[in-house]
């Protein structure tokens, strides 16, 4: 779904963490020189290389090609107005590294209504840490990213590390995908259509994206042509060593973290907390497209839009392999999941396993229905499998719809619907050993269904609320899975022999 209406939108026209303590220079500056900018007192006509000869602009460093190993740091609490667009690449052992010097206070790039605040274009072996980077203008319907990396025929580019930055209030437009020209937070691309290009070694952790349109965390690639996507425009080239891992992002006016062309690429404990909320088109919190062997875990995503409907987590166009597991939804206008692929992109297996969604809702937008867990954007999926899961949505009038003839196969899942009976309008999966409580009717295949309340320990609070108490027909009533991921949402271990709880709880019952 999402990628379908993605590209059709095209033609439509958190509290800050902490700041640490930071290092006079960053880690890594030991091989190479050490630069210094101060935007308040510095000089151009400086050497920049010490504390009392700063250069005075971003412009300055601009012009200067860096080796591996060098640092640049800028003075703490300043702000440095303009475009940090430097040259030349380091290693993953010797990179060149941006920082703050000389306070506890993050050093400060304001793009001031240029294309990015930071811009690396055609370099690797870069590291961003403890920067605050904005782009703020009066809306005027231009693409803008805070970061952005991009790399345009240029072959494989390695190590790219953006760690405790602050990216917030980039003024852009709701704008995503290969082929146009993106908004977001933090963006890496592969482009171009004479060497194939893409990145090895990208790990964003433990920063803030505000108030940013189009993306928050984000990589995309023109490189994506393969058997599951031959519509792609140049041939595939992979995505690897990605980690997006400890990053908070809110208020986006489209998606939160998104993966394109990824590798085994990991995205876990991320939280997005409001996401879609000036969007056109449809978004999702947490999602990968054209990726392989993806695995997402411990991220949270709540209060997305419902209007366009914005879910939680989405099984998007030519994925395969791809595990959404230990995840906690909450709040979100267009519910918890969507299984969506288009014409031409053919997604195959994946696994959606222990993740809770609470208070989750459906939509109606346009005339449809959207459920908590929406299924159908055209083309049939093949193996999916979601299996003990939480879906407790006493809001939510309609909690699965598919609207197509892909087969999910729903197995040892809580349903809890709203008072009077919330419908499952699904005759082309399979269902067995859920379930489900106020849900009015129960699939009729279902043979080994349970009907009763589940007693939740605390339903409604959080994760923990949805550990079983005793007495619960939740408990043992469950059907054996091979290769289950060993623990459940809390860490305790899943029986291999004997029958489990239905649900995302394994503890035996909470007292």
């Amino acid at each position: 779904m999402i990628r379908t209406w993605r590209s059709a939108r095209v033609a439509l026209g958190l509290s800050l963490c902490a700041a640490p303590v930071l290092a006079a220079a960053p880690a890594g500056a030991a091989t190479g020189h050490q630069y210094y900018v101060d935007c308040a007192a510095g000089s151009d006509a400086a050497a920049g290389t010490s504390t009392g000869a700063a250069w005075a602009t971003l412009a300055k460093v601009n012009t200067v090609t860096f080796q591996p190993g060098d640092s640049i740091s800028l003075r703490s609490g300043v702000t440095c107005t303009g475009v940090l667009a430097p040259h030349g690449s380091g290693t993953a052992s010797a990179p060149i590294t941006v920082g703050s010097y000389g306070g506890t206070a993050r050093a400060a790039i304001d793009g001031a209504g240029a294309r990015a605040a930071v811009f690396l274009n055609n370099v690797q072996g870069w590291e961003l840490r403890n920067l605050d980077v904005s782009d703020k203008v009066a809306a005027d319907g231009t693409a803008r990213t805070g970061i952005y990396v991009l790399l345009t025929d240029y072959g494989t580019g390695s190590h790219y590390v953006v760690d405790n930055v602050n990216v917030h209030d980039v003024t852009g437009i709701d704008s995503t995908g290969p082929d146009v020209e993106d908004s977001g937070g933090i963006l890496l691309k592969a482009a171009g259509s004479v060497t194939p290009t893409g990145f090895d070694g990208i790990r964003v952790s433990n920063s803030t994206v505000t108030r940013t349109e189009g993306y928050g965390i984000a990589t995309e690639s023109q490189w994506s042509k393969r058997a599951l996507f031959p519509g792609g425009e140049n041939s595939f080239v992979p995505m690897t060593n990605v980690r997006i891992t400890g990053n908070h992002l809110a208020d986006m006016g489209g998606d939160g973290v998104v993966v394109q062309n990824g590798v085994s690429p990991l995205v876990d404990h991320n939280v997005v907390d409001g996401f879609g909320l000036r969007a056109t088109a449809y978004h999702a919190g947490v999602w990968v497209w054209n990726s392989d062997h993806a695995l997402l875990e411990y991220n949270e995503a709540s209060h997305g839009a419902s209007s366009p409907p914005m879910m939680a987590f989405d099984v998007d166009g030519a994925d395969y392999d791809v595990t959404y597991q230990y995840n906690y939804s909450h709040d979100n206008g267009g519910g918890f999941l969507a299984f969506c692929t288009a014409p031409g992109q053919l997604s195959d297996t994946a696994t959606i396993r222990y993740n809770i969604s609470q208070n989750d809702h459906d939509a109606t937008y346009s005339g449809f229905t959207f459920p908590v867990i929406f299924n159908g954007c055209g083309v049939t999926e093949t193996n999916l499998s979601v299996y003990n899961n939480v879906v407790y949505a006493p809001t939510a009038k309609a909690i699965v719809g598919n609207y197509g003839q892909t087969n999910v196969s729903y197995r040892n899942n809580i349903f809890y619907g709203a008072q009077g009976g919330s419908t499952i309008t699904d005759t082309v999966s399979t269902f067995d050993h859920n379930l489900y409580y106020n849900i009015n009717p129960v699939p009729a295949g279902d043979k080994h269904a349970v009907t009763a309340n589940p007693l939740f320990a605390a339903a409604g609070t959080g994760k923990l609320g949805y550990r079983l108490t005793c007495g619960s027909p939740a408990i043992g009533a469950g059907v054996l899975i091979t290769n289950q991921g060993g623990s459940d949402c809390s860490g305790n271990p899943v029986a291999a022999c004997a029958a489990p709880n239905i649900g995302a709880s394994q503890e035996a019952c909470a007292q």
